[in-house]
């Protein structure tokens, strides 16, 4: 097998870079080939997955954070597996791998000598997305703590409950359409996000029940309410704990059909795009990824 190390030299605190000497270390007492390449623009690492097909066979490990393998995915061809050594800023997909705490030089080297497990991924409209799609309220939030991030390095981990509080002052809900399952609903919300994983911004849990290998997409709406109540939501939506609030909603799907009355910021992955209209489906079982043996996911 051939192992293609895709590096953002720009991600999270640039600790990709620092593992290079750690790959070449590696494979000068292995003989399987290798090679790294450094991703140089947005949508390179699209360009790069493109090339390579299962006959090739190959492993792409992306070396950065969820931006970059959300661009990995959407350039990848059939049943060619890939890996995320988390090294960005948020690295919220990392988080269901369910793989033990150790040092990045550790986790690289465990997962180039582990284990194959099938995961399931999300499509909105014709994106494919490993993680997180969230529309309006939310993927606003993204956008402003993405431009703390850049202006304040040092505020990285406070940047996404900074932009949440600046913009709740300023919020404004949304008027949706959804349609899924059974149910045609409209519907004035503060948040819509359907959900592969469970975590994002940073380690924020919207959808506690997720799990990347159940066969399903997890939404969950947060309708309107007033500022009080958002603030005191806020610390449990944070860490899980808003399961059982009146005005929180949980639903399992496999697909969606979603509208709002405007143009709306939506996000994939943290990866922002304009739409009124999306088409949301579950590709079940359609990835292989690469994970340390240590990870509790089901092979």
């Amino acid at each position: 097998m051939k192992h293609i190390f895709i590096i953002n030299p720009t991600s999270g605190k640039h600790h990709a870079i620092q593992l290079i000497p750690v790959i070449e270390r590696y494979f000068e007492s292995h003989s399987d080939p290798y090679s790294i390449i450094r991703t140089e623009r947005p949508g390179h690492a699209t360009e790069i997955a493109k090339h390579y097909k299962a006959e090739d066979d190959v492993t792409l490990y992306v070396l950065s954070g969820d931006g970059t393998a959300n661009e990995v995915l959407n350039g990848l061809r059939p049943d060619v597996p890939m890996a995320v050594i988390p090294v960005g800023s948020g690295n919220d997909f990392f988080r269901v791998l369910e793989v033990p705490f150790m040092p990045l030089e550790q986790l690289l080297i465990e997962t180039i000598e582990g284990k194959e497990v099938i995961v399931d991924y999300g499509m909105a409209n014709k994106r494919r997305y490993l993680n997180c799609s969230s529309m309006g309220f939310d993927a606003d939030i993204g956008i402003y703590a993405h431009a703390i991030k850049m202006k304040y390095p040092f505020l990285s981990g406070l940047s996404y409950v900074i932009a949440t509080i600046a913009l709740l002052i300023k919020r404004k809900p949304m008027k949706m359409h959804l349609i899924f399952n059974d149910e045609d609903i409209e519907v004035e919300c503060l948040l819509v996000a359907i959900m592969n994983g469970r975590f994002y911004g940073g380690g924020f849990n919207p959808t506690p029940m997720a799990s990347i290998q159940d066969g399903s997409l997890d939404l969950c709406v947060i309708r309107n309410t007033n500022l009080l109540r958002i603030l005191s939501l806020l610390p449990k939506f944070k860490v899980g704990k808003h399961i059982h609030e009146d005005i929180v909603t949980f639903y399992k799907i496999k697909a969606l059909k979603l509208s709002s009355a405007e143009i709306i910021n939506t996000q994939c992955d943290g990866e922002v795009y304009p739409q009124q209209h999306l088409d949301f489906k579950l590709v079940e079982r359609g990835l292989k990824l690469r994970v340390p043996q240590r990870s509790q996911l089901k092979e």
